[in-house]
């Protein structure tokens, strides 16, 4: 069985905030990492299980290539992307977003 994986409003800000830098034309790697988002939500969908629990119910998967992780939950049939963060940023901040 394969979970759906949703974006919450913040994490698609997030990413789209992300692409746009990657995707600046002295980058130019906009496109990979929208793939690598993509590569890591699939590995969402087919087992959230494999990434571990960093705070009560929150696991947190790491983007291969690019120093951004995905936060999420989730339950029978969802995956909901809580937060695409970039791993450079204070942790703290992350607390107060998701109200830890």
């Amino acid at each position: 069985m394969n979970f759906e994986v949703i974006y919450t409003p913040w994490a698609q800000l997030e990413a789209a905030e992300a692409y746009a830098w990657y995707a600046q034309g002295h980058i130019r790697m906009g496109d990979a990492f929208v793939d690598e988002l993509e590569r890591t939500s699939g590995f969402l969908a087919r087992n959230p299980f494999l990434y571990p629990c960093v705070e009560q119910e929150i696991r947190r998967a790491n983007l291969d290539r690019f120093p951004y992780s995905l936060f999420f939950v989730f339950d029978d049939a969802t995956v909901s992307v809580l937060s695409c963060f970039h791993q450079h940023r204070d942790p703290r901040t992350m607390s107060e977003l998701l109200d830890l």
